[in-house]
This record gives structure tokens, sequence and C-alpha cells, in this order.
């Protein structure tokens, strides 16, 4: 085999430097986030990505009513990049549960994500019983249903005392005073002044949430203010960005990010309700004198 003669070598050479010369900066443009537009000639735009995370399997999110991905055990997230600077319409949706929806702005070089929740459309309080009711033992003996019958649930009377209302005093804490109109839970402290709430987030500056922010601009305070005189609230079980509000015309649960009208749904409709959580996982209604559990 003939070696390369010395003019095909320095053809060559000048090939590889001149694609070396075009192709770094090229690369460097697009791990920063630009992209050539060619429909424009050659028009150099930035671009940004959106990264939208769930909860569950099997929920489908849009994204300017295009369905994007359904996700799934393995991946319950999306990441969507290369795009263009602006705002798009967010969608995830489940049947058998109430949708999310959210307007999120893209930014040049930055990725905006948000984390949506879906809760069910009927969710179903099941009654705890304030006595044992023997029928529901088939195999227990006529003298023990009789016993039983009279017999007060420890269950109902285990949660009837979450409703009792505490003797009203403050805690000092590092915060400042916590009270039943105030609560902290991952640094993120939310007070109820007037029937509305006021959140803020009072960790490191470095790890603000990212609903606190758009593009590189942080505020220091988000409001929730309700359809209607908010009477008491607390955070939703295994989330800080989430708060459960009881209202007068029932309990529903509201996200805090406020980078378009927040979502806020239903748990429960009417009157005369109120609501408490135990040890931070379970949700349970009071209404008059009777108990329920719900798992929205």
């Amino acid at each position: 085999m003939k070696p390369l003669s010395r003019n095909k070598r320095r053809g060559y050479l000048a090939i590889f430097f001149i694609a070396f010369v075009i192709g770094t900066p090229l690369f460097i443009l697009d791990a920063k986030g630009y992209r050539l537009n060619w429909s424009d000639v050659i028009e150099v735009s930035q671009t940004g990505g959106l990264y939208i995370s769930t909860d569950q399997s099997g929920i489908e999110i849009y994204i300017n009513n295009e369905l994007v991905k359904k996700t799934s055990i393995v991946q319950k997230s999306i990441f969507v990049q290369d795009l263009k600077p602006g705002a798009y319409e967010i969608r995830a949706s489940k049947k058998g549960l109430q949708s999310w929806n959210k307007t999120l702005k893209v930014f040049p070089e930055i990725v905006t994500d948000a984390r949506s929740f879906l809760i069910k459309s009927n969710p179903e309080p099941i009654e705890i019983q304030q006595f044992f009711n023997p029928e529901d033992s088939i195999s227990t003996s006529s003298s023990k249903k009789t016993s039983l019958k009279n017999s007060k649930n420890p269950e109902y009377d285990d949660i009837n005392a979450l409703f009792v209302v505490p003797v009203l005093k403050t805690t000092s804490t590092k915060l400042g005073t916590t009270s039943p109109d105030s609560k902290t839970l991952s640094d993120i402290l939310v007070k109820n002044e007037a029937g509305k709430l006021h959140i803020f987030w009072v960790g490191e500056t470095d790890s603000v949430p990212n609903y606190f922010c758009e593009n590189i601009v942080c505020k220091s305070e988000i409001m929730i203010d309700a359809t209607s005189r908010i009477l008491s609230f607390d955070f939703f079980p295994g989330r800080n960005d989430l708060i459960i509000l009881r209202l007068e015309t029932g309990i529903y649960v509201s996200e805090i990010d406020d980078r378009s009208p927040q979502n806020i749904q239903n748990i429960v409709s009417g009157p005369g309700f109120d609501f408490k959580i135990k040890d931070g996982k379970k949700i349970y209604l009071k209404k008059g004198e009777k108990i329920y559990s719900v798992s929205p």
C-alpha cells in the first residue's frame, strides 16, 4: 500500500483543522443550549427545557395539548429539551383523577421544573364507627355480640382526640413563634393571616424551591388566597409543596406553586367538615359526631 503523497496529507490536515475550528464553537454553543435555526438562515437561538415529575404511573403529560409521555413504574417524570423560550401549557391527567394544569415559562439555558399532583376525582370517606358492630364478626358467639354492641371503638376515641381543641398557647423556636396559625415543614413556613396563607422559605438561599423562582429571580413570599376564608390548614402527607385547606365549603388541597394560577383540588364538599392528620400520614375528617378516614 502506497503512502499518501505530501499534498494529500496536507489536504487532509487542512480539512481536519477546518472541521475542528468550525465544530468546536458549535459544540460549545450546543452544550449551552443554543441551536441553529436553519429556516431563518443560520440564525442562532437559545433554547431551554421542561422537567415535570409525578408521583405515580399511568399519567399522561401533555405540552400545548400534545401528548408527550405516559409515565410508568420506572419513569415517573418527563424531560423535554430544545424548547424555544416562551410560555407552555402543561396538563397531567389520568382516568379517575383530577387533572393538573400549569402554565410554565421556558428560559434560555435553563430547565424549568415542576411537580404535579393528582388526587382522586371522588375520594371516598370511610366512616369509623363509634361503637363496635357485632354483625361484622360472623364467628362471634351471640353472647359476645351482645357485649360488643355497647362497646366503644378505641380507634374512634383515638381519632376523636385529635379534634379536641387544645388550650391556645405559643411555643418559641429558632424560627420564632408557632401556633395553630403557623406551621413549618422542611424550611417552608406557612402563616394563616385573616384567612389567607402566607408562605415563606426560611432555609438556605441556594436551596430555595424552584416554585419560588422564575428564571434567576426569586421571591420571598407566596400567598394562597382561596375562594373563601381559610379556617385551618396543614401540609399534605408526604409533601411540603401541598397544603390541605379547610374552607366553609369543604376540604381541599392546594399547591404552593403560583407561577400560574394554583391548582386547588377537592377532597370533600359541604359545610361543617373539619380535618386532622395523624402521624403525618393519614387524613381524617369529622362532621358532627361522625369521623371518616380518607385516601385522596
